[in-house]
């Protein structure tokens, strides 16, 4: 429904007793101590200048060690670059109608292979990528979404951003920079985000993504030209479990089924605000 081992010593020590220290001769001993004095004196000597003042300290600059920092990664903080750029590439190349519906966000767009398909009747963009989080989202909405000139943009992400931890109340604070950045390009966009999906394998981040949805749909609510689409509760079974037919094997990526889901709820917001909103687009 769409509501807008160890070794054991002791054994050890018992089976085979230690051999006992063997004395060393006096011999030994006093070259020793003899080979000590000339050492200290060098030293000494080495410590003084000529004129008897002490010599410059010399100091070694440390040798770090190579495992006290880890090699920074080049693509670390921007694992998704090389992916981006790859599809700014392909979207320049490919014809695009005027004014497309963008949709975006992470794999479960990307692999969403029937996009155009499944909604002929409009012009639909698929600028999905990676298993991108919503902090990736907004460093290329710029390059991704802004330079088609959309009309309308379907946002599903932060799937990615659970399902490693984060707090549902941070991902929606990054939620709402990547909602400023669209609508900062037009204030009268219609913008719709799909709520985070209750896949089988992230079972144990469940009271996370629904505390996330809630939100994230509280506050679309106060917001014009906004839709929340709620695929969540149509993907529970009567256990309010999650129904593992509508996942492929991973049971984290979307089957036919499931994406006949998203079908169905994004196809009633593209009828009830896209069409009857295409004309009121500002830049």
């Amino acid at each position: 429904m769409r509501p807008h081992y160890r070794v054991d010593t002791a054994s050890t020590r018992a089976c085979y007793p230690l051999r006992p220290a063997r004395p060393k001769s006096g011999l030994a001993n006093d070259f020793r101590l003899r080979k000590f004095v000339v050492v200290l004196t060098a030293l000494v000597a080495m410590g003084l200048k000529s004129d008897g003042e002490p010599a410059q300290t010399m100091t070694l600059a440390p040798v770090a060690d190579p495992l006290a920092t880890p090699l920074a990664s080049p693509v670390s903080g921007n694992p998704f670059e090389s992916e981006v750029t790859a599809l700014e590439t392909k979207l320049a190349q490919s014809p695009v109608a005027p004014g497309p519906i963008v949709f975006y966000g992470s794999s479960s767009i990307r692999l969403w292979k029937s996009l155009s398909q499944d909604f002929p009747d409009y012009s639909v963009l698929n600028c999905g990528f990676g298993g991108s989080r919503l902090a990736d989202c907004a460093r290329y909405a710029n390059r991704l979404v802004l330079p088609q000139k959309p009309s309308a943009v379907v946002i599903y992400a932060g799937d990615n951003d659970l399902a490693v931890g984060m707090a549902p109340e941070k991902a929606f604070q990054t939620f709402q920079q990547l909602l400023g950045i669209f609508r900062n390009y037009s204030p009268s966009m219609p913008i719709a985000f799909i709520s985070v999906k209750p896949s089988p394998a992230r079972c144990q981040y469940l009271d996370n993504i629904r505390k996330f949805n809630r939100l994230v749909e509280d506050y679309l609510q106060t917001r014009p030209e906004t839709d929340y689409i709620d695929i969540f509760s149509d993907m529970l079974g009567p256990d309010q479990k999650p129904i593992s037919s509508l996942f492929v094997n991973d049971q984290i990526h979307l089957s036919p089924a499931g994406y006949q889901i998203l079908r169905r709820e994004i196809g009633e917001f593209l009828t009830d605000d896209c069409s009857k909103n295409r004309s009121k687009i500002s830049h």
